[in-house]
């Protein structure tokens, strides 16, 4: 006998909406972090959007490795969704399977959509993201880690990106004094398409404040410490050196998860996980389903580039609904990169501009705030409600 399986229409996940009309199209967004966000408020006054996330509230990882330093400013990186939709409804659930029209939840539930939206991002080992739902555990582990970084005498960072310079600058804004290796195979800092000012820059900035940065060499294997925790280890790299150490964090590796596109749609993923999409960001051999983000394989995976992706998925849904106005299809953003190093040292690039961006500009766009009054805004939420120690 074929298994019962609950089954609604997504106007049925309302409480009231009286200037709704029965026979609008529902949305299915799947995936709560930037580019979700955008695209389902986007859609909300025209479409019955249904937001599927499984965790509690928003994570602004753009702000996770100061979280993990300032336990006074850790709260500000987990929003809630309350006021994201004005219409619409965030359910918190998991996706387990996705096709085009039909969402199945891990609870068993089913949803028929007339559009989807993937945008479930992408995963990246702890601090600078965390896939706890909940958010009170997760807090605690950021407040763990803190306490961690604040007794620990010699950190050991992997990876010597974005992520891990960041953090040595987050480390040392906090804790002036600690002792900080940063290792990383690559010949140079910044693996990407980035000027080699920038480059020098970044090691310079790293010289300065006394970490010791070897580059060209990595580890023969991973501490068999926990990450994270402070526990003395010996880690030997690929150079015969030795590197004695008690806490470690690995900061590389981070990659998507689309297992749970199914039937056609499982054709457009990619080895790496991620999804085909044309320039509108349809995904590949189908009309009403789109992927954003760090999920589509187009541009760069920042926050950045899926709210601009966001922007155009709903604005070409936008255009299938009414019939009305152009389609619009992504082209990369002016290419720039801004690298706080803590809250009140940085640099930063941006095309067709001879001169590096000097410290107060950094804190001027992103190191002073990280962004969070955006994307308070982005939530709805009231001006000065989400603030320090809130």
């Amino acid at each position: 006998m074929e298994r019962s399986i609950p089954r609604f229409q997504c106007l049925m996940w309302r409480t009231s909406m009286p200037q709704k009309i029965d026979g609008q199209p529902c949305v299915a967004v799947i995936g709560g972090g930037y580019a979700g966000i955008r695209a389902a408020r986007d859609l909300d006054d025209i479409a019955n959007v249904v937001l599927v996330e499984p965790r509690d509230s928003f994570r602004h990882n753009v702000g996770a490795l100061r979280a993990m330093v300032r336990p006074d400013w850790m709260p500000n990186i987990f929003m809630s969704y309350e006021k994201l939709l004005a219409n619409g409804k965030v359910v918190h659930d998991r996706a387990a399977q996705v096709q085009p029209g039909r969402v199945e939840l891990a609870s068993g539930q089913v949803l028929d959509a007339d559009f989807i939206v993937l945008a479930t991002g992408s995963q990246y080992p702890f601090p600078a993201k965390d896939d706890e739902t909940s958010s009170e555990l997760s807090k605690k582990k950021y407040l763990r880690i803190n306490e961690n970084l604040e007794s620990a005498k010699h950190v050991l960072l992997l990876g010597a990106g974005v992520v891990g310079v960041e953090l040595v600058g987050e480390i040392l804004a906090r804790w002036p004094e600690k002792q900080i290796t940063l290792l990383d195979p690559s010949a140079d800092v910044l693996k990407g398409q980035y000027p080699e000012p920038l480059r020098a820059a970044l090691r310079e900035m790293l010289s300065s404040e006394g970490v010791d940065l070897r580059l060209g060499e990595g580890l023969r294997d991973l501490p068999q410490a926990v990450a994270g925790e402070v526990t003395p280890f010996v880690a030997e790299t690929t150079s015969g050196a030795r590197i004695d150490a008690d806490l470690w964090l690995q900061c590389f590796g981070g990659g998507v998860t689309s297992d749970y596109v199914v039937g056609s749609l499982a054709q457009a993923r990619t080895e790496s996980g991620r999804l085909r999409v044309h320039d509108d960001l349809r995904v590949q051999g189908h009309d009403t389903v789109y992927a954003v983000g760090d999920i589509a394989d187009l541009g760069l995976p920042t926050a950045f580039i899926a709210d601009v992706q966001a922007d155009i998925a709903a604005r070409n849904i936008r255009v299938q609904i009414t019939g009305e106005g152009e389609s619009a299809e992504f082209q990369d953003p002016f290419p720039h990169l801004v690298v706080p190093f803590g809250t009140d040292k940085g640099t930063g690039w941006m095309v067709n501009q001879d001169e590096l961006l000097d410290t107060a500009t950094v804190k001027q766009l992103k190191g002073d705030h990280l962004l969070i009054a955006m994307y308070t805004d982005r939530l709805g939420l009231t001006d000065g409600a989400w603030t320090i120690g809130h």
